[in-house]
Parts: C-alpha cells; sequence; structure tokens
C-alpha cells in the first residue's frame, strides 16, 4: 500500500460509524490506478478483512453497463433505439394502450412512463429461478404509465429492465453472458458480475447480521464488482478504442432527461443511464463534462464519477452501516489525491492548509474530561474526541474548511488558534461570541518510575455511598495510561456508562508533582479547564489507594475473589471483589444498602438503586455500599 493510499484511507476512517461493516474506492487517473483500498471486513461472521478484490452490489450504477450493453447491440446492427420496445417484445402489454410508444431510449433515460419499480424480485436471497422475465410480463399487463412516454424524466428501473429485456431478445444471448462478452471480459474486470453469475471466486459483501443481497434485476440494479474493476469500465468510457465506437459514448453522454419545470436542473441531467452528464459541485473545480452515477440498495451506496478534465474515474462502495455521506466523501478523497499526488488544488473557495501550519497545530488536546485529535488534510482540520483506553475515534468537528485565516464549520460557527505564554488554544465563535475551547498538549520530563509503575493498573472506587447518582454514570474506577506522543503527560481515564447521559467516560489529563501526587494542569479560560483533577496515592498495609475528586480508589489487583459473600459493617470502605467466572445470582439488598456490579472496565453493569432484571455477568466487580 503506497503513502497515499495510507493518507486516504486514514482520512476515511475518521468519518466511519463505529461497528461499520465495510468500505471500499478506488481511483484511476490515466488509467493508472493510483489509490485503492478496502476496510472493514466482509459481514461473515468470521470477520474475515475486506480486500480490493472483494465486490460490492453497485446497484443503479448497473444501469450504465446496461446502456453500454444497448449500444453495443446498435453497433452490431441489432438494435434502433427508436424503435418502439413492444416490436423487439410482442409479450410486453399494460393497460394503458400509450405503452406502444415506448422506446429503447426512453427506457434508458428515465423518459418511458413507466411506473417504477417492479418490487418483487428486487432483492432477494437465491436467484435460482428461472422465470424472473414471466414476473415482469405480468407486472406490466397489471400497469399503468404515470405518463406519456418522453413527456417528461424521472427516474425509473423498470425501463431498464425493459431494456434488459431488449437486449436479450435481440441478441438471443442472456443479458449478463452478453454484457461479460462485449463489456466486461475486455476491460479484464473479473469481479464484475451479475447475480446470476456469481462463482463464488470473489467474495461477494454483505452488511454484517443480513443475508447476502441479490438481485434479479440486472439491467437497472444487478452488477456487483471491485472498486478497481469499476474504474476499469470508466476508463474505457474516457478511452473506448478497440471495446465501443467513440459515438456510442457521445451518444450516452448527451443530456436526455426533460422536464415541464423550468427551473428543474435536475432531470434534466439524465444522460443514457448517466444521472448526470455534466455533474458540478459548489465546492470543487471538476471541469465540463463530468459523467456520474449513483447507486443504492438495502445494504449498499455506490457513487462512480468519470472526469474527462483529470482523465479520472473515481469509485466508492459503503455498506449503509457505514454511514458515509458518499457522494461528499468521493469528492473529499479525490481531492486530497490530486494535491498530494499533482500539486493541484480543486477546490474552488477554499486553501490547503499550509504546511507549517500543520506542523504547528496538529496533535493532542485537552478538555477536563476528553483528549482530542486534531488533524489537517487538504482544506480541512478534522476534530476527533480519542481515548487512552482504545484506538476508536469519535468525530467531534468534521470537514472545517480552510478559508484562508479561519476554519468554517456548520451554521456559521468558526474556528481559529490563539497562543499565549507558550499554549496553544483552539478559540470557537458560535453567533458572534468567542469562546476557549481547549489547549494543546505540551511535552513536560519524563515520568519517574514511581508513576510508570501505575501505568495500565486499575483502580476501583471503595467509598461512594448508597445515594449517590454520580458513582451510576462515572467514576466507578480509573485506569492510569500515558498520553500517547506527548512525553509526560498522564491521564486518569475514569470509567463510565456506554450509554450515560452527559460524560460516558471522563479522561483527566495529570501532571506529576512527586512520586505519589498528579494534577490537572489545563487553563483554558471560560469552560475549558473546569472540574480538574488530582490524585494522591498511599499505601495501607500493603494495600495502594488512590484518593481524587472526592473519592477513594483501590488497585484492584489486591481485590478478594467473591465468593458469595453477602454484605457488611465497614464505615470507612465499601467491600468489593473481583468477579472470576459467572455470575449469575445477586445476594439480597438490605434496606439502606446498595449493590453495584461493574464491567470489567469498571462501567456499571447493574445498580441495585435503579433495578431492573439482572442477566449475570463473567468477569467483573461486585461492590457492596
Amino acid at each position: 500500500m503506497n503513502e497515499l493510499t495510507k493518507k486516504l484511507s486514514h482520512v476515511l476512517e475518521l468519518g466511519l460509524a463505529k461497528n461499520y461493516t465495510s468500505v471500499s474506492y478506488a481511483f484511476m487517473v490515466g488509467g493508472k490506478l493510483i489509490a485503492a483500498d478496502a476496510l472493514g471486513t466482509n459481514g461473515n461472521k468470521d470477520n474475515t478483512p475486506s480486500t480490493i478484490n472483494d465486490t460490492y452490489n453497485i446497484c443503479s450504477v448497473s444501469k450504465v453497463y446496461c446502456s453500454l450493453a444497448a449500444m453495443k447491440c446498435v453497433e452490431l446492427g441489432l438494435l434502433d433505439l427508436d424503435k418502439p420496445i413492444c416490436e423487439y417484445l410482442p409479450r410486453f402489454k399494460m393497460l394503458d394502450e400509450r405503452y406502444k410508444k415506448i422506446t429503447t431510449r426512453q427506457c434508458l433515460s428515465h423518459t418511458s412512463g413507466l411506473p417504477g419499480t417492479q418490487w418483487k424480485g428486487f432483492s432477494v436471497t437465491d436467484v435460482t429461478a428461472d422465470n424472473y422475465y414471466d414476473v415482469v410480463y405480468e407486472y406490466m399487463a397489471n400497469s399503468y404509465l404515470k405518463a406519456e412516454p418522453g413527456e417528461y424524466a424521472v427516474y425509473c428501473n423498470d425501463g431498464f429492465t425493459m431494456a434488459e429485456m431488449v437486449i436479450a431478445e435481440v441478441t438471443g444471448m442472456r443479458f449478463a453472458k452478453f454484457c461479460e462478452k462485449f463489456i466486461t471480459a475486455p476491460i479484464g474486470a473479473k469481479t464484475t458480475q451479475t447475480s446470476e453469475l456469481l462463482t463464488g471466486e470473489h467474495t461477494l459483501t454483505r452488511e454484517k447480521g443480513k443475508p447476502h443481497e441479490l438481485l434479479y434485476i440486472q439491467g437497472g440494479g444487478g452488477f456487483t464488482t471491485s472498486m478497481p474493476d469499476l474504474c476499469k469500465m470508466g476508463n474505457m468510457v474516457l478511452h473506448p478504442e478497440g471495446v465501443f465506437a467513440q459515438s456510442s459514448i457521445d451518444e450516452m453522454a448527451k443530456p436526455h432527461g426533460k422536464s415541464f419545470l423550468e427551473s428543474d436542473s435536475r432531470s434534466t441531467g439524465f444522460g443514457l443511464g448517466w444521472d448526470n452528464v455534466n455533474f458540478t459541485d459548489i465546492d470543487y473545480d471538476l471541469g465540463e463534462g463530468v459523467l456520474q452515477k449513483g447507486g443504492n440498495s438495502f445494504q449498499f451506496t455506490t457513487q462512480f464519477i468519470v472526469i474527462p478534465k483529470y482523465d479520472a474515474v473515481l469509485a466508492l462502495s459503503e455498506t449503509h452501516d457505514c454511514k458515509l455521506d458518499v457522494p461528499e466523501t468521493i469528492l473529499r478523497l479525490f481531492g486530497i489525491l490530486m494535491l498530494e499526488e499533482y500539486g493541484v488544488n480543486i477546490w474552488k473557495e477554499f486553501k490547503a492548509v499550509p504546511e507549517e501550519m500543520v506542523k504547528k497545530y496538529a496533535g493532542k488536546y485537552l478538555m477536563p474530561s476528553a483528549i482530542l485529535d486534531l488533524e489537517f488534510y487538504g482544506p480541512y482540520m478534522h476534530i476527533s474526541r480519542t481515548s487512552t483506553r482504545n484506538t476508536d475515534k469519535r468525530p467531534m468537528h468534521q470537514r472545517l474548511k480552510f478559508d484562508g485565516e479561519k476554519f468554517l464549520g456548520e451554521n456559521g460557527q468558526t474556528f481559529f488558534f490563539e497562543e499565549h505564554n507558550g499554549n496553544t488554544y483552539l478559540i470557537s465563535n458560535i453567533r458572534g461570541k468567542n469562546i476557549p475551547q481547549m489547549q494543546k498538549a505540551l511535552p513536560v520530563k519524563p515520568v519517574s518510575e514511581s508513576w510508570n509503575k501505575r501505568l495500565g493498573k486499575n483502580y476501583v472506587c471503595v467509598s461512594t455511598t448508597p445515594y449517590d447518582l454520580i458513582i451510576y454514570e462515572l467514576m466507578t474506577g480509573f485506569i492510569l495510561n500515558k498520553l500517547s506522543d506527548v512525553e509526560g503527560n498522564l491521564v486518569a481515564s475514569f470509567s463510565g456508562r456506554k450509554d450515560a447521559d452527559i460524560y460516558g467516560g471522563f479522561e483527566a489529563s495529570v501532571h506529576e508533582i512527586d512520586e505519589n501526587k498528579a494534577t490537572g494542569f489545563i487553563n483554558t479560560p471560560a469552560n475549558g479547564s473546569r472540574d480538574l483533577v488530582t490524585l494522591v496515592f498511599e499505601e495501607k498495609n500493603g494495600i495502594e489507594y488512590c484518593h481524587t475528586s472526592s473519592y477513594t480508589y483501590r488497585d484492584t489487583a489486591s481485590l478478594p475473589v467473591y465468593a458469595g459473600e453477602g454484605f457488611h459493617q465497614c464505615p470507612y470502605e465499601n467491600k468489593v471483589y473481583k468477579i472470576e467466572g459467572e455470575l449469575k445470582e445477586l445476594p439480597e439488598v438490605p434496606n439502606g444498602r446498595r449493590l453495584l456490579v461493574l464491567e470489567k472496565d469498571m462501567a456499571v453493569f447493574y445498580d441495585s438503586m435503579y433495578g431492573g432484571e439482572f442477566k449475570g455477568i463473567k468477569d467483573g466487580y461486585i461492590s457492596f455500599i
């Protein structure tokens, strides 16, 4: 994997939802695959990592293949685009006599007037039945048109199903085999197939927890392919010689859409198979004649763009649980590629963040309860909330655009930096008010040996009360960690419930004072340095305790293993045990007392104050309060 691909994949990861299944992308420039990657897994139970040869249902991007197949039939003298399809398909009947006017051109340009989508057979788990066209004929025979053929354009899957059937009829071949012979085989796109031709040689991705999605509707949405092979098709559109006549590609790229509304710029952009034959974006300089097609099924979203100005092809497909803004994401990644690989800034109004600014301001930033990563790419700043416990990142502010002075967010919010006494602060302007938000972490003297010995240890709260609501949400325990990449900074990572109302976790940054004391050091004004903590360690009877934020915590390594004990009388300390193995039942809780069961990470699993059903737990802690 080259460095550019690593960078693009990292940027892509910043916007992915937690527990996503899979996403893949590929970018081809001048016929060369510049960057391609697949992230996540193929969706099977064994969690096999995705590869760039895995295939994704590209859904309506299939309409481009269907249109290419129709144009190949024209080249072979088998099809006249403007001849009524009923002359090719004598079984085709509808309740509306206007169906006799429908042409293949209208089917491919969304101007046929056909109903829209035949849902039966659209998305299935098995395609071995061989009577799909019979089902289509029956559906059509019981349907009316919604418009006069050729009157206006409205997105229509049915048109491409009828075009597919025309192609199969005039060629005497199965539609899938015809596309293989005249499109995918000549360009070497071995992973590109329809559902009926799947061989199992290439892994078909599925969204985890769902069955494999197969589609009878081939011409309108039934192709599955890897992203590099989808790029091969796009490159053929840019350079068709030897595979297609240039006139066929040009015909597909003409505007074919129609509308009766003067202000409508969407419907008029349809080509043959293409959603838009002169695609533009307000943020990017893409040039003229950009061809764009999107696809969406019950599991996948795909974006496919061909850009003549840069001789480039862009392809990206995701499972829905990635929750990406796919059209925005693919252009953003392409913008970074052009800047990194060719030094070309394709953003219209925004400037690439200068390298000296990146070096100065990128890095770890701190709030009293959180650690933030500030990263820069292209004209963007991205702020993620991170943790010392794992590598997960949660977006806090995404795609903040640099205008040359400050970073612009949503709803008029802006961000800029200010420096004071050697510290760097990120300031946000919200509705005209400048608010200090966070402070950059700076290296200090290395951590001493006494503190190094505490790193990675768990400390659990042993001093709460039966009436304390805070301890249900957070502060039940902490792990002491180092702040990565910033010398001398320590973090007490306090546990919190995953569904907590406010924090869900509390990452408290501290600097060492002496071998037993450390304290918070952030000095951001406004709310930026509230709720700092001081850690004071002491040892009693060979057990290490820590006093902080009005609670006392105990090293969990010193806890006894739970063996069915009940409540006790102890005025100064909760009795806490380690759970080893499975705990299925809890003891009775006397009036005025409280029982907490904590998960292994010390977050609350069960609290008798809140009640509810205890379903058993393997490993963790039990606290008698």
